[in-house]
């Protein structure tokens, strides 16, 4: 609802300066506000420890998904081949999706 009140409120004000109304109706004062709660993070020795407990099969998954600003599909998609450590990089070439059908659509 939030949203939809920033929205409106954005409409009408352009409409305000664009001299199509005299004032703006929507003039609730909070209405466009809303209080979020801050997602927790791992400490960086959280994230290792956690690393650590799931095992050396998904230790990489793991470590990308706490330092890195990868999607969960994007991550779901890498392969060995992606990953050049020599160079310290990491190739991001394909995304994945699970469609309502239970299908993963790469």
């Amino acid at each position: 609802m939030v949203k939809a009140y920033q929205l409106l409120r954005g409409i009408m004000n352009t409409a305000l300066d664009d001299e199509l109304i005299q004032r703006n109706p929507c003039r609730i004062k909070g209405a466009d506000t809303y209080d979020v709660p801050e997602r927790p993070v791992l400490s960086v020795a959280e994230a290792f420890a956690v690393a650590d407990a799931i095992g050396p099969r998904r230790r990489a998954l793991v470590l990308l998904t706490a330092f890195t600003t990868l999607r969960f599909g994007e991550l779901a998609a890498l392969r060995r081949r992606d990953v050049d450590l020599a160079n310290r990089l990491v190739r991001v070439q394909r995304n994945q999706a699970e469609l309502n059908s239970g299908r993963l659509y790469a």
